[in-house]
């Protein structure tokens, strides 16, 4: 691994900001969009499907993005999701129906995944997966998710819908700008420089087929499968959070606090995790941090008070934070420098799975069983699938080596 003086600055500025202005994206339309479906007076099962939508085509489509950045480079593939994000978010309010809300929640969800992607595989390819910098782009992103949510729930306390949008396409201008000033790759990368063509933007099964080979390598599986039980308590988050809290009478403006306390300890806790290393096996630490994220949520509607809410998610802030900086790193070390992409999308594929399917899900189990029952019957499900994957890899070993 490259020593930190190797890097420049500069460089290392121009990948956290991609990062932390995509990924804090989705935080801001986490506080947003449900407010903006309230206001259309949408039935809480459409809801889960108006969240989950901007998940589909990641789903689909991660592998094939991340595929491109591996052929034609990260950067260039960035800039075109750039101009997107900057430029869809205005929409919503001039399309104040629910097929509409579905449609341009599936082209920002794509646009502002490719970005983080981009910068998580940059990661890889420039500064080969170090905790180092793993643990700057984390800290980064969650100064990110600091700002971003404040500054969305007062937009739309102070500006309504048109405000709140309007901040949110300046957001992802940002990001586009940020892109631009993103490193060419190295030429040591087969990276192709011609202009990509109409035919190169249809999906090849070849590149999934590589990706998904990619799940022969323990390290990669074992990050997979975590990675698809912690977004079980990252969606719930992102979607029928923000429901319970306004349904308790709690403010768009102090929902955008709690979710910055969650971001200001989970900035320091991805600061401090490459120290934290030395004493704790990563695998080990990485169960052990995304058990707690999954429990924290779960609990939410016995905690009662603002002040308690805000406690126990700044402590699931330092479990995130925590976590995200050892998945980028195992699967940054794991992959050469010419699969970081297709190995950042097939993360995400398994991500999307999750992300998109529990809304829904959940929006139906809300229906039937009320929103508290649904913190509680997701949260108790994570946790047992979490305990299962802790069981099985302390039989195989995974904790006494490295992945």
């Amino acid at each position: 691994m490259a020593d930190d003086e190797r890097i420049d600055w500069r460089i290392q500025g121009a990948v956290y900001a991609c990062g932390a202005l995509n990924h804090s994206m989705g935080m801001m339309v986490a506080v947003v969009m449900p407010l903006w479906l309230l206001q259309l007076n949408v039935p809480p099962l459409m809801i889960g499907i108006a969240l989950g939508a901007r998940h589909f085509l990641p789903l689909f489509l991660s592998i094939h993005g991340g595929a491109m950045m591996d052929r034609f480079g990260t950067r260039r593939i960035m800039l075109w999701f750039g101009l997107i994000s900057a430029a869809v978010p205005i929409l919503f309010p001039a399309m104040p129906w629910v097929w509409a809300v579905i449609v341009l929640q599936m082209i920002v969800g794509m646009a502002d995944t490719m970005g983080w992607s981009g910068a998580q595989a940059m990661i890889g390819q420039i500064m080969r997966g170090s905790e180092v910098y793993a643990g700057r782009l984390a800290f980064t992103l969650r100064i990110g998710h600091f700002v971003g949510p404040l500054i969305i729930g007062l937009a739309w306390d102070k500006m309504g819908p048109w405000g709140a949008f309007a901040t949110l396409s300046l957001w992802g201008g940002g990001a586009f700008l940020a892109a631009l000033c993103l490193p060419h790759l190295p030429k040591t990368l087969r990276i192709e420089e011609r202009a990509a063509t109409a035919r190169d933007l249809v999906p090849r099964w070849a590149d999934y087929l590589d990706a998904f080979r990619l799940l022969a390598i323990p390290a990669i599986l074992f990050v997979m499968m975590v990675s698809f039980v912690r977004h079980s308590s990252t969606s719930m988050q992102n979607s029928f959070y923000v429901v319970y809290l306004e349904g308790i009478g709690i403010t768009a403006t102090e929902i955008g606090l709690l979710f910055a306390a969650s971001a200001t300890i989970g900035a320091i806790g991805a600061l401090i995790t490459g120290r934290l290393t030395s004493y704790i096996q990563p695998a080990f630490f990485l169960v052990l941090s995304v058990l707690g994220t999954i429990v924290f949520m779960g609990i939410t509607p016995l905690l009662g008070g603002y002040a308690l809410l805000m406690v126990v998610i700044a402590i699931r802030g330092s479990c995130l934070g925590f976590s995200q900086v050892l998945m980028i790193s195992i699967l940054g070390r794991a992959l050469n420098q010419n699969t970081q992409g297709k190995g950042v999308g097939l993360r995400t594929t398994t991500n999307r799975i999750m992300n998109t399917a529990l809304p829904p899900v959940v929006g139906a189990i809300v229906e039937f069983a009320g929103l508290e029952n649904a913190f509680y019957i997701v949260g108790s499900i994570g946790a047992v699938m979490m305990v299962l994957l802790f069981v099985n890899a302390w039989r195989h070993k995974a904790f006494q080596t490295p992945p």
